[in-house]
């Protein structure tokens, strides 16, 4: 009996992936679109996060206090800054403390927000507790936000908006400080930017721009992509409205309580390398480098991104989206800085899903993530135990293998490219403007 040919494909064109593999061919077409679909994703997010409030089950008894957080592994910024930071008074003590924050405006101003909502006749562990758990319900928020941005922009490939629903990089970093809150910022601009919305897109920009610095590498990828994608109108309405935003604010603030401003600026600038920092190895084994090679090097860095964003943009056979283009730049620029904490995670990793690396690619930056965060709190640890603590020379080549790892995926977001559409023709942008009334009226 002569044998059948076998076509190449027996999926249907339209077939949705959600966990990293298609649907089979029989599934009904209403039951893979995506307004059942997502809704599923969504409700995934619950697992990691779930996860990581169980991680933080040792603090939530016994307090964020002393060694025993960092060798139980629970330490999180959040509650350490209300005990430390006076973030009791709420907003107004923001404005009126004279205090000078070392988180940037957005993120300082959220965090003191929060702290007026706690209970004033709590002892300092159920105040913590309170702090903690409505940072807990706010991040996790975030999270699902920031999937359904990625689901919205991407609707095509659901399973990137899996993976960052499914990911562990909010076990190892989630709840450790507010940078969700400027990540979920600009995925949604993100999404706007993609239903050529520029005017909302640079509001939300704007916005992160005053939460964290790497935004600010963010914009420059929208610039470059869009020369490409021939959307340059857009592109220059929408970072002149996120530039003009951010100095509304700023101004405002400087008029207002200009110390948490300027405050960000000089703790950054007076910095020595930090923790995660390749720049810390030569501390590390006993030759700290000069203060101002940290700061320099972080210039420096911004420079390498804003090249290599070019080039990216440049070479790449397929013309590079925004999201691809900021998932390269935003980890040079991590990389090259003062220091590079393992919140760093949250700023790189859903770019780079929503650029289209693979579970295989995400899973290993994690588990390496994962492994620094362990050794760095055995490291800090050990400064009161060395016994029992990580030594710095160890330290170091954690360090070192973490920076190696983020090269790895450097690497890989490169050849993302590959997977983005021919662009079609794109009409030109023109702002919206008001009716006007017939002669006869």
């Amino acid at each position: 009996m002569p044998s059948e040919s076998v076509p190449g494909d027996l999926l249907p064109q339209d077939a949705t992936a959600v966990i990293g593999g298609r649907l089979g061919r029989r599934a009904a077409r209403r039951q893979r679109s995506p307004r059942r679909l997502v809704p599923v994703i969504l409700a995934m997010v619950a697992v990691p996060m779930a996860a990581a409030v169980l991680r933080q089950g040792h603090c939530v008894a016994r307090g964020w206090n002393g060694d025993e957080q960092f060798w139980r592994g629970c330490f999180s910024d959040l509650p350490a800054q209300y005990q430390l930071a006076g973030l009791d008074s709420g907003l107004t003590g923001w404005l009126t403390s004279g205090r000078e924050p070392t988180q940037m405006p957005l993120v300082s101003g959220l965090m003191a927000l929060l702290g007026g909502f706690v209970p004033s006749d709590s002892g300092w562990l159920e105040a913590s507790r309170w702090y903690f758990g409505m940072w807990a319900l706010l991040l996790a928020v975030c999270a699902v936000v920031g999937v359904w941005c990625v689901a919205r922009t991407r609707p095509e490939r659901l399973d990137l908006a899996t993976q960052l629903a499914l990911s562990p990089v909010y076990v190892v970093a989630g709840l450790l400080s507010a940078d969700l809150v400027v990540v979920v910022l600009v995925l949604a601009a993100l999404l706007a930017h993609s239903r050529r919305r520029p005017t909302t897109a640079g509001v939300l920009l704007g916005l992160g721009l005053t939460g964290h610095a790497w935004v600010g590498v963010v914009l420059v990828a929208l610039l470059v992509s869009a020369r490409r994608l021939g959307d340059g109108a857009a592109a220059v309405r929408t970072a002149t409205i996120a530039l003009g935003t951010a100095a509304v604010i700023g101004i405002l603030l400087l008029l207002v309580a200009p110390e948490v401003v300027t405050g960000p600026l000089t703790s950054w600038w007076a910095e020595s390398a930090g923790y995660g920092s390749v720049l810390r190895i030569p501390a590390l084994v006993g030759h700290p480098l000069p203060a101002w090679v940290s700061p320099a090097v972080a210039l420096l860095g911004w420079l390498v991104a804003v090249v290599g964003s070019l080039v990216m943009a440049r070479r790449a056979w397929r013309p590079a989206t925004w999201a691809q283009v900021a998932a390269f730049a935003v980890p040079v620029v991590a990389l090259t800085g003062t220091a590079v904490p393992v919140q760093a995670a949250l700023w790189v990793l859903p770019l780079a899903i929503l650029a289209g690396v693979t579970w295989r690619t995400h899973l290993g930056f994690v588990a390496v993530e994962a492994v620094h965060a362990t050794a760095l709190w055995l490291y800090i640890g050990g400064a009161s135990d060395p016994d029992v603590g990580l030594p710095g020379e160890w330290y170091a080549v954690v360090v070192l293998g973490r920076a190696i790892a983020w090269c790895f995926l450097l690497w890989s977001v490169w050849y993302t490219p590959v997977d983005n559409p021919i662009p079609r023709p794109q009409p030109p942008f023109v702002p919206r403007s008001r009716p006007q009334e017939s002669v006869g009226a």
